[in-house]
C-alpha cells in the first residue's frame, strides 16, 4: 500500500509540473516576473542643463592716448626732439634707428605731431621721454583732474537751509555765517524760512530782521546776490535763493540739506 501511494504522488507531480514543462518547450519562456506586482519607483525630475552666465571680470579699460609709442608710429622718418635742448634737431632720422639705439626698459618714443596722411612727405616730430617722468606726469595730472572734478561737483551743489522765524540770535548768527562760506565757494543757496507748529511764534519785527540779516550776509559776499526774493509770507512758509560767486560756472546739481 505504502509503494501504490508513493506511486501516486510521483504520478501526479509528473502532472503537475514535468508534463507542462516539457509539452511548452517550444514556446516562449513564461516571465518569470509574471504574477509579480510592478513597483515603480518616484520619477526624479531631472534638471534642465542652463548654462550659469559668466561672472562679471573686473578689467582695466584700454587706455585711450592721443599720441602713439614706439612702433605705433607708422612713419619711417621722424623728425627728432633733442632731450637736452628741447629743440628739433637738424637731420632727420629714421624710427628704426632711434627704437635701436635708446634703452627701450626706461624710455619710449613718442609721436608729438598728428599724422598727415594726405601728405606723402610728412614727417612727425617725436620725442624721447622717460618712463617713470612720464608716469608721474601722468599721475599728477589725473590727481589733479580729480581735484577739478570734485571742485565742479561742489560748485554745482544746492544747498538747502532751513530757518525758524523764531530763531536763536546765536544761532541764527552760525547760520549767517554757514551761508557766506556756501556763497563764497560758488555756490546757491535756498532758504526755506518756516514756523515751527510748537513753540514760540515770532513778532513781525523779528520776521523782518531776520529777512535783512540775510540780505546783509549776502552783501558782505562779493559777487553773490539774490536769485529770487523772498516769496511768501512773512512768519509763514517763504523762501530765499541766493547764489555766490560765479554764477556762469554754477549749475543745478544735487540737494544738500541741512536741518535746523
Amino acid at each position: 500500500m505504502a509503494l501504490k501511494h508513493s506511486t501516486g504522488s510521483l504520478d501526479a507531480l509528473y502532472r503537475v509540473f514535468v508534463q507542462p514543462a516539457l509539452s511548452n518547450s517550444h514556446t516562449t519562456r513564461p516571465s518569470l516576473h509574471r504574477g509579480l506586482r510592478t513597483v515603480q519607483r518616484p520619477r526624479q525630475h531631472s534638471r534642465a542643463f542652463s548654462a550659469s552666465p559668466l561672472l562679471a571680470t573686473k578689467t582695466r579699460a584700454p587706455e585711450e592716448r592721443r599720441n602713439k609709442w614706439d612702433e605705433e608710429i607708422s612713419a619711417r622718418v621722424v623728425v627728432l626732439v633733442d632731450p637736452r635742448t628741447d629743440k628739433l634737431e637738424e637731420q632727420p632720422r629714421t624710427r628704426y634707428d632711434i627704437l635701436n639705439t635708446m634703452d627701450r626698459k626706461t624710455h619710449r618714443l613718442i609721436q608729438m605731431s598728428p599724422d598727415e596722411p594726405d601728405n606723402r612727405s610728412f614727417m612727425p616730430v617725436c620725442k624721447i621721454v622717460s618712463k617713470k617722468e612720464q608716469y608721474e606726469h601722468d599721475k599728477n595730472y589725473k590727481k589733479a583732474a580729480k581735484e577739478r572734478k570734485a571742485e565742479g561737483a561742489k560748485v554745482n551743489s544746492v544747498k538747502v537751509l532751513e530757518l525758524n522765524w523764531a530763531i536763536d540770535t546765536n544761532d541764527l548768527a552760525h547760520r549767517c555765517e554757514r551761508v557766506a562760506e556756501f556763497l563764497t565757494e560758488g555756490r546757491r543757496v535756498e532758504i526755506v524760512l518756516a514756523a515751527k507748529k510748537r513753540g514760540r511764534k515770532a513778532t513781525r519785527a523779528e520776521c523782518e530782521d531776520l529777512v535783512k540779516r540775510i540780505g546783509d550776509t549776502v552783501e558782505g559776499v562779493p559777487g553773490a546776490k539774490e536769485l529770487k526774493s523772498l516769496d511768501g509770507k512773512i512768519g509763514a512758509f517763504a523762501t530765499i535763493v541766493l547764489q555766490g560767486k560765479a554764477p556762469s560756472q554754477v549749475r543745478d546739481g544735487g540737494v544738500v540739506k541741512e536741518a535746523e
